[in-house]
Parts: structure tokens; sequence; C-alpha cells
């Protein structure tokens, strides 16, 4: 799967809802690698319920350093 706003890939996740305020604790969603936008069922109900879709990812660079290249700039 990839994400809708970088095209990046997207990876299982659980969060927890602390108040269960809708259905179970626990909810699967998916998380971007690269930009962190959060995919679930109730956020994308929201979201279609007040006709917003999420924002696309702006970034100045072209890639995303993967691994060490992206520790050795970070600790350039």
């Amino acid at each position: 799967m990839s994400c809708s706003r970088c095209k990046g890939c997207m990876i299982e996740d659980y969060l927890i809802d602390m108040e269960e305020s809708f259905g179970p604790m626990w909810q699967r969603a998916w998380r971007c690698m690269n930009c962190g936008h959060v995919v679930d069922s109730v956020f994308e109900q929201n979201r279609r319920a007040h006709g917003i879709q999420a924002p696309p990812f702006h970034s100045a660079e072209t890639t995303v350093p993967l691994g060490a290249e992206a520790l050795t700039r970070l600790a350039a």
C-alpha cells in the first residue's frame, strides 16, 4: 500500500483510544514511513463526513533518505 500524500510505504500500526469513544480500545491503522500520515477507519469516516481530504505532503527534497545515508546526513 502506498501513501496518498507522498507515495511512501505504509505499514500496519495499532492506535489506542484512551477514552474508548468509538468501538474497541485498539484500532488498526496504516502509517506512512516517510511522512507519518495515518489512515484508519475513524479518521476516514470523519474526513468523508466533513468533505476534507488529507493535505498533500510537500517536501523540498526529491528523495527521502533511508538507512545509513540518513544517519550520516543527520550526524554532519
